[in-house]
């Protein structure tokens, strides 16, 4: 049974009166674009609503858990065949990058183990999901891979959040504004320092 939700969470009562229907092609739509290797993609989301919705007797641990995996492995299979048959499309310079040929050293190494990690550690995501196709890793082990690798993430995830969802959206609400400022001002002194070194590398140059 999930922790006793904390009263008056404004937030948490929103997610659970979410369309069960529309959040379960919500959760496959996001979890798809996320497992593609796409940055930026939001997947606690879909996942803390669906915790939402299976306290409120809306849908199942299991409902939830099987339309986040079969998104998270769909979009990574997507991802590795546009890679692997649009490599041309790819920007050079990404393909020529330390990190990228790092990735693809890790890849050709620690192949099975890192396809299954790169699931659930956004870094390593896009880089090891792109070039498993441009490296024409067997598409038939990538597939079986890619989808333990996705069963473990989501599943122990939408755990986490459906046993400790009521609990931490309460916080999120109370701690919102100054978690939004605080981000605010670590992404404007990263800004400040990427900035500064790039004109310092145009000066030495």
């Amino acid at each position: 049974m999930p922790l006793a939700t904390e009263p008056n969470s404004q937030l948490w009562t929103w997610l659970s009166s979410l369309d069960i229907g529309l959040l379960n092609l919500s959760t496959f739509g996001l979890f798809a674009l996320e497992g593609a290797g796409i940055p930026g993609i939001p997947g606690i989301l879909p996942m803390l609503a669906q915790a939402a919705a299976i306290d409120a007797g809306h849908t199942t641990l299991t409902a939830a858990i099987v339309w986040g995996v079969l998104g998270n492995w769909l979009g990574s299979v997507a991802g590795y065949a546009a890679a692997r048959w649009g490599v041309h499309l790819l920007p050079a310079h990404w393909l020529q990058a330390r990190k990228t040929q790092r990735a693809a050293r890790l890849l050709r190494r620690w192949g099975a183990g890192l396809v299954i990690v790169s699931r659930s550690i956004g870094s390593l995501r896009t880089p090891v999901t792109l070039l498993a196709g441009v490296i024409h890793y067997p598409l038939p082990r990538y597939t079986l891979l890619s989808l333990v690798g996705a069963a473990l993430h989501v599943a122990v995830w939408q755990t986490v959040l459906w046993k400790f969802g009521p609990v931490v959206v309460p916080q999120i609400e109370r701690w919102g504004g100054a978690l939004t400022m605080a981000a605010v001002v670590l992404g404007l002194a990263a800004w400040g320092v990427w900035a500064y070194q790039k004109r310092a590398g145009r000066r030495s140059a």
